[in-house]
């Protein structure tokens, strides 16, 4: 999403000196921003996570490593048993 800005908006010293329509746009184009930043984060934190798991099984010389969590909960939700598998890709 592209914001385009006349020059009197692109001059303004602070978003209070913009009209609330050029203003909303602003707000608008930010909260993609952030969306898209916060979205390409998550990606990060997985990624490194299974990083992190891989690197686990290789230290042990395992090809296949289970991690079971059990009674799994988050800011006081249960969210039940889980259980994570890595394996590696023969051939890859």
């Amino acid at each position: 999403m592209e914001l385009k800005m006349t020059d009197a908006e692109k001059k303004a010293a602070t978003w209070l000196e913009l009209d609330d329509e050029s203003l909303g746009k602003v707000v608008k184009a930010m909260m993609f921003k952030l969306k898209t930043i916060s979205e390409e984060q998550d990606k990060l934190f997985h990624l490194s996570a299974a990083i992190i798991l891989c690197s686990s099984a290789v230290e042990t010389n395992a090809d296949k490593m289970n991690i079971t969590v059990e009674g799994l909960t988050i800011k006081g939700e249960s969210f039940g048993n889980w259980k994570v598998t890595i394996k590696k890709q023969v051939g890859k």
